[in-house]
């Protein structure tokens, strides 16, 4: 073989071995656009081929929004590996800044952004017209592209809600499964049916519309027999369930119960009418509605009752449901309690003349807080709950001091996504737990620590709560490679010794030991 042949393979892998290591991210919004991941991927590669870049690792998105990150598990863990220091690339590419994200906010895509960078890792948008280098002309582009990404979000949000909103005054469907007894149907630009879709099947051409119509006989029936025990027959809700049990005519996988029946009553599409806009979903949130606000179309569909004894049947709902009193709760159950000798449940669920245990679980806090107001004794000692909630608060304000204090010396501390996890100084993980003790009368109080069967983290700090005081008594800091694992039951004093070297007061020694001195200091 030639010598400059050898010479110029060798050349080839040195030029190969100098490529730095990158990441692509990858976004689509939704599954139609079948192109979208592979035009995006293409664009970035001759990006990276350009800047001396070789692509390792590739997170996607598919289908997914880019106005929140809850729901983009790729991005999500592109995000973990680097706040954790275990990513194995120098930078990160994606096609412009609206595939990093469309948010709302335009500062959460710059905070994404600020973690890379913290980390060292540089992200770098392939299809925009400038350097992403920290210069003014970037930033402002970026913070100007930032924000009209999330415009764009506002602006498509009303118009897609206007235009739906207009469909529904001509009586067309606007998704989502259509209730119960009812089907849906495609019809053409010109009304004509076309097919009746199954379940989780759209239509496929852009100018059919959807409606709706009366669905499978057996269901009608059930409807019909419904109404006619509630209006005609005086029968309650309790009674109707029973009936249509019987029938294993269900709406849903799940038998009926009253508040099934409440909404089959109440819902006007069974009159014919289409009632949109109840709730609203706007930042990624639910929101009731205000009635004053709803769009109402009468007669959008052909209905499987009349009208007027779809209003009999509200009618008799608005009378059962009235406002609740705390005093009528309280009577209520007193007189169960009197009637049955216990109280439970079950029992209170099955009563038809006092609410449901949800009832009382909104209006007290809990089922047990009524209990202890009507004097009934309480079949289990709740107190624990108690406890959770505030090991889970002392967990939050020891760890927000941990990272207050490490700051405060010069080095840095940050809060995971897992709760009680902590990243100091960019290396060190800390596992933050609150142990409860055992109160045992006349005896020592036992705390018990659960340090699990590996290592949690490389340091886990374990406070011991000071009962009865809602505070802690000391801590316990185990590194990982003390190899210690299980449970480790220790008192308040006189412990094990090689306990005690673990055990401290306070963290002020754990927290000097993250201090950051610069170079060439003098020693104190």
């Amino acid at each position: 073989m030639p010598r400059f042949l050898v010479r110029n393979r060798k050349e080839t892998q040195t030029d190969q071995s100098a490529l730095r290591r990158a990441a692509q991210y990858l976004r689509m919004s939704t599954d139609h656009q079948q192109y979208s991941i592979a035009n995006q991927s293409a664009v970035i590669a001759l990006h990276a081929a350009a800047h001396n870049l070789g692509i390792v690792r590739s997170f996607v998105d598919a289908g997914k929004t880019g106005t929140t990150i809850k729901c983009r598990p790729g991005l999500q863990e592109l995000l973990r590996m680097v706040e954790l220091g275990t990513a194995d690339f120098s930078d990160v590419l994606v096609y412009d800044v609206s595939r990093w994200g469309r948010f709302l906010d335009s500062d959460e895509a710059a905070h994404y952004e600020y973690l890379c960078k913290r980390a060292g890792i540089s992200v770098h948008y392939c299809a925009e017209q400038f350097e992403n280098d920290n210069s003014t002309i970037s930033n402002l582009l970026k913070a100007l592209k930032r924000t009209m990404a999330g415009e764009y979000s506002r602006e498509l949000s009303v118009k897609i809600s206007a235009g739906q909103r207009r469909l529904v005054s001509m009586g067309f469907w606007q998704g989502g499964t259509p209730p119960f007894g009812m089907m849906r149907q495609i019809v053409d630009r010109n009304g004509k049916p076309k097919c009746l879709p199954g379940f989780g099947e759209w239509k496929s051409v852009s100018t059919d519309r959807v409606v709706l119509i009366p669905g499978p006989p057996e269901a009608i029936r059930a409807v019909r027999l419904a109404y006619d025990l509630y209006t005609k027959r005086g029968k309650d809700r309790h009674e109707i369930a029973k009936v249509l049990n019987a029938r294993r005519v269900f709406r849903g996988p799940t038998p009926w119960t009253v508040q099934k029946l409440r909404n089959l009553f109440l819902d006007p599409t069974y009159k014919g009418a289409y009632v949109y806009g109840k709730h609203d979903f706007k930042f990624h949130k639910w929101k009731a509605v205000p009635s004053d606000q709803w769009l109402i179309r009468e007669h959008s569909f052909p209905g499987i009752i009349s009208e007027k004894q779809w209003n009999q049947a509200r009618d008799r709902i608005g009378l059962e449901l009235k406002p609740l009193v705390d005093t009528e709760l309280l009577e209520g159950l007193r007189r169960l309690w009197k009637r049955k000798g216990r109280l439970n449940s079950i029992l209170i669920n099955a009563a038809r003349d006092i609410p449901s245990v949800q009832a009382y679980h909104n209006h007290f806090g809990g089922i047990n807080e009524a209990y202890r107001l009507i004097g009934y004794p309480l079949p289990r000692d709740y107190s624990y709950v108690e406890a959770i909630r505030l090991s889970r608060r002392l967990r939050r304000e020891v760890c927000n001091g941990i990272c207050e204090q490490i700051r405060a010396v010069g080095g840095t501390a940050e809060r995971m996504h897992v709760p009680g996890v902590l990243l100091i100084n960019r290396s060190v993980t800390v596992k933050v737990f609150i142990c409860k003790g055992w109160v045992r009368p006349g005896l020592n109080t036992i705390w018990r620590l659960l340090l699990g069967k590996s290592a949690a983290a490389d340091l886990v700090i374990v406070g011991r709560l000071n009962p009865p005081e809602p505070s802690i008594l000391d801590y316990f800091v185990v590194p990982a490679f003390a190899q210690m694992h299980g449970a480790l039951n220790v008192r308040a004093k006189d412990n094990d010794a090689f306990l005690d070297i673990y055990r401290c007061d306070d963290l002020g020694n754990f927290v000097n030991a993250f201090r950051r001195v610069p170079l060439g200091s003098e020693a104190a």
